[in-house]
């Protein structure tokens, strides 16, 4: 059994948000306030006109969206901050799930990026995360903040900005380069930030706002707040699993809320953990949900397999693969981008190259989906 975390579960509904709560903006006095929170990280947080806007959308527009959000960081928060400060990142950081996903580790966006950090299908490998007919990583909550702190290492090394950094998990890194190099080297993000997308200039502003917004928000009369109906389970840990265990049974069989436990392991997409050779799984339950299945293993297993025994389960296919490509003759990024249906920044980011030019020889990893001939 492995003890990792403490972790809530929280089934919220909101109470109704008094707008009238909601106190009068002082441009200067947030100025001030921005201001100390920056004299506290190495992030180097900007308060300007674009700031305020995202500021204030939260604050008039959004304040039942914003209580949720004050609401979910007390669930999520600790998790990030612990694998922050195990890999030596800003805590800061956190605050990018609240515009990447507003805290939903099963968030997918029209373009395919998934789970709270929204990693994109053909990163997830890059990171050694599994996506498969059965799970994807990219909505376990602790690889998925691993493979995000990874990434802004990486970043944080060839820029030597964090804000840049920041910026490069929108754009990608080659963005960030074209985006320096277009403003005659400038390599500030303010000074650059005309030439990036504009999404892209965006991202920062709304990243500087979240961050004031979930430190200040009582001060606008915006709290977390919760009904009678929450559900917590303060003490959860996980068991390995060496067998397939659907879910859904198995919370009839303990008699608790499949719905729970579902939410406690969000990376099984079918809701079924699979039985996959060299591959280990692992179920989250509340501990003492967790002090019961181990103590009735067995038995739980002949209920399990005596359930499902008239179910057919879908195949288990791995969705990503890596392919290792020996440049050739004639060859060009572009080129083999296409030939693997990819981008050409997807190389580039995946080889940690600073440009796109390629050499005879060289050796490029190209993540492929797995049925890739």
């Amino acid at each position: 059994m492995i003890k990792n975390f403490t972790l809530l579960f929280l089934t919220i509904h909101f109470l109704s948000f008094a707008q009238q709560d909601i106190k009068e903006y002082d441009s200067n006095l947030a100025a001030q306030r921005m201001e100390r929170l920056n004299k506290k990280t190495p992030l180097e947080l900007s308060y300007n006109i674009e700031v305020e806007k995202y500021i204030k959308d939260y604050i008039y527009k959004n304040p039942k969206k914003l209580s949720q959000l004050l609401a979910l960081s007390d669930y999520y928060f600790p998790i990030f901050e612990e694998a922050l400060d195990r890999n030596g990142l800003p805590l800061e950081i956190k605050y990018l799930t609240i515009i990447e996903s507003e805290l939903n580790p099963t968030a997918k966006s029209p373009m395919g990026a998934t789970g709270m950090w929204q990693i994109m299908f053909n990163t997830a490998k890059e990171y050694d995360l599994l996506v498969s007919s059965y799970v994807d990583d990219r909505m376990d909550i602790e690889k998925s903040t691993q493979a995000a702190c990874e990434y802004f290492n990486k970043s944080y090394n060839r820029f030597n900005d964090w804000i840049s950094s920041v910026a490069s998990y929108n754009v990608g890194q080659y963005g960030i380069v074209k985006a320096i190099k277009r403003s005659g080297g400038k390599s500030n993000y303010w000074q650059y930030r005309a030439f990036l997308p504009p999404e892209t200039q965006q991202y920062i502003p709304k990243f500087m706002a979240a961050i004031y917004v979930m430190n200040y928000a009582d001060l606008y009369g915006i709290g977390a707040q919760k009904s009678e109906e929450i559900q917590i389970y303060e003490e959860t840990d996980t068991v390995g699993v060496h067998s397939r265990l659907n879910l859904g049974l198995l919370a009839k069989i303990l008699n608790i809320d499949e719905t729970m436990v579902y939410k406690l392991n969000p990376s099984y997409k079918l809701h079924i953990i699979p039985q996959v050779d060299n591959r280990h799984y692992f179920l989250r339950l509340p501990v003492e949900n967790i002090n019961y299945y181990l103590e009735n293993n067995d038995s739980i297993m002949s209920l399990l397999i005596e359930s499902e025994k008239d179910i057919n389960y879908p195949k288990y296919e791995e969705l990503v693969k890596t392919i290792i490509y020996e440049v050739q003759q004639g060859d060009y990024l572009g080129k083999i981008a296409n030939k693997y249906n990819c981008k050409i920044k997807d190389i580039v980011t995946w080889n940690d190259k600073k440009n796109t030019k390629i050499k005879i020889g060289e050796k490029l990893k190209i993540y492929v989906n797995a049925d890739y001939e």
